[in-house]
């Protein structure tokens, strides 16, 4: 089966709303493919809820009744095997659409927004995000998009997922929440952002700071499970056009019926929300002005008695009828500054743009 025909078919999947994901790990040379044959896709409204479950897991980064937590069950897993007759999309006269997009001006007062608790010493950093609608193009295929994408970001996980209930949405990310088999798992801290221009990359106080933040959080939520992890790092990494410094904590899990349990005292990161955890994520909820749905949620194969494979959702978009949402983020500490935060976001609003044809 050619790409062209793979790519289809994902298309006409999505176009008969079914269930599933296709997804590509880092260094992979091949996809992986999963789908809901008959049925609804679970839904649950917490994330403790996931102890005991396997399929592929599709979270928010706040769930609520518009974007609850998805879980797909794997009754196919070769799209070789998917049959589907293959038809050309009806043309449909595109809807016009307001597109409420955030230029400099707005941004610079959502950043001063969120600085201020940063300055006066309430909150340690904040993750501040926006979205880019764009239209979608008539000829815009996601299947081809996902291939595309996969083909460029050899060294992220790539992935694309249709369900019902949350619509479309393609992505492309360097950072494990949680991966392992048997008794060797992983999470890593990524935080801290470059896009070098050469292969010299350095790293200021405000980056070293950030990621320091976010391993000691790790640290702290491994720690509570009575969990010593052996780490390594920082080190730079590259993802797309950017680079990342990450650090890597490598552990056992005893007890992995508690898969979900030990998945909401992860979930969100620092490197998505902030610190305090609950205080920086009540702030973003309250003052970010839009719903990120399921950006900065996390996704991926679950399955406790095989393989686990979940990867935090960064660089990522919806993708509507009409409309391609993209989506980006920066962390905020008190030393940060609009005009550099700003240039961050546009950087990583790249990775998913330069994917659209």
């Amino acid at each position: 089966m050619s790409i062209g025909d793979r790519h289809q078919i994902l298309d006409a999947l999505i176009e008969q709303d079914a269930c599933f994901a296709i997804f590509r790990l880092p260094e992979e040379a091949s996809p992986r493919f999963v789908m809901q044959t008959s049925g609804a896709a679970a839904l649950f409204n917490d994330i403790e809820a996931l102890n005991g479950q396997s399929g592929f897991v599709i979270a928010p980064f706040r769930i609520s009744s518009g974007s609850p937590l998805i879980v797909i069950r794997p009754d196919c897993t070769d799209l070789t095997e998917v049959d589907i007759t293959i038809r050309e999309r009806s043309r449909k006269e595109a809807t016009r659409e307001r597109y409420n997009n955030i230029d400099k001006a707005m941004y610079d007062r959502l950043f001063q927004r969120f600085h201020k608790p940063l300055l006066q010493g309430e909150i340690k950093k904040l993750v501040l995000s926006r979205s880019k609608t764009i239209g979608r193009e008539e000829a815009f295929s996601p299947g081809r998009s996902f291939f595309r994408a996969a083909e460029k970001y050899t060294h992220s996980c790539v992935f694309l997922f249709h369900t019902p209930q949350s619509g479309t949405w393609l992505g492309s990310t360097p950072e494990i929440l949680l991966a392992g088999s048997g008794s060797g798992w992983q999470t890593v801290a990524l935080a801290g952002t470059r896009y070098p221009n050469s292969g010299i990359i350095s790293w200021d106080d405000k980056n070293l700071r950030e990621q320091h933040l976010v391993t000691s959080y790790l640290l702290k939520q491994l720690t509570s499970f009575q969990i010593a992890p052996e780490i390594n790092g920082p080190y730079t990494i590259k993802a797309g056009n950017l680079a990342h410094l990450r650090t890597d904590f490598s552990f056992s899990l005893s007890d992995r019926s508690k898969i979900g349990t030990f998945l909401k005292v992860l979930h969100p990161t620092p490197a998505v929300s902030g610190l305090p955890k609950e205080e920086a994520f009540q702030f973003i909820v309250d003052q970010e002005g839009y719903d990120r749905r399921y950006y900065t949620g996390f996704l991926g194969m679950l399955d406790p008695t095989a393989e686990t494979h979940l990867y935090v959702n960064l660089r990522c978009m919806y993708i509507g009828k009409s409309s391609l949402t993209l989506y980006a983020g920066s962390g905020l500490l008190a030393s940060s500054t609009y005009r550099d935060e700003w240039k961050e976001t546009e950087q990583k609003l790249k990775t998913m743009a330069s994917i659209v044809k």
